[in-house]
């Protein structure tokens, strides 16, 4: 009988919700879209690279030149960009959808990047998705990363340094 209730609710249609041994079950929720723009960067590695390429963040509050890391900064010689909505905070925790660029200098040369942007307004580390990479070896991509939440749990909303 159970199975014949289960061919009939799989012949009803695709709108059916999807049926278990223990009951129909509710829809998976839908992540909310990630808009992708000059002030906004992706959030895998794979939209970041051409993002990053194309330069818009340059157009964003930046640092004059790149400079060696302020404690207690692991990521070397490196020049700091805010996004509008980062920049234009000056206290409390950041509103969703602020980013930052850290470009990460050998040289004089970009050698990688380490990204923030601020997903959603929980407060936490959580609600970052953090980023660094060199090239295509990726140090960091996703939330609350262990290794960089520890030093930036010392800076307002895990951000160190705000450019205006």
């Amino acid at each position: 009988m159970r199975s014949l209730f289960l061919l009939l609710v799989a012949a009803c249609g695709t709108d059916a919700a999807p049926v278990s041994p223990d009951g129909p079950s509710a829809p998976e929720p839908e992540a909310a879209p990630i808009t992708v723009d000059d002030q906004s960067p992706p959030t895998t590695h794979a939209a970041l690279v051409p993002w990053l390429a194309d330069g818009a963040y340059q157009t964003w509050a930046c640092e004059p030149e790149a400079h060696p890391a302020r404690p207690p900064g692991a990521h070397g010689s490196n020049r700091i960009c805010s996004n509008a909505l980062l920049s234009a905070t000056a206290s409390g925790p950041y509103p969703v959808g602020a980013a930052t660029v850290k470009e990460l200098v050998r040289d004089g040369v970009i050698t990688g990047y380490a990204v923030m942007r601020k997903l959603d307004d929980a407060n936490t580390a959580g609600s970052w998705h953090w980023y660094e990479a060199f090239g295509d070896n990726v140090i960091v991509d996703g939330r609350a990363p262990g290794g960089c939440v520890g030093c930036h749990s010392g800076g307002r909303d895990f951000i160190f340094t705000r450019v205006e």
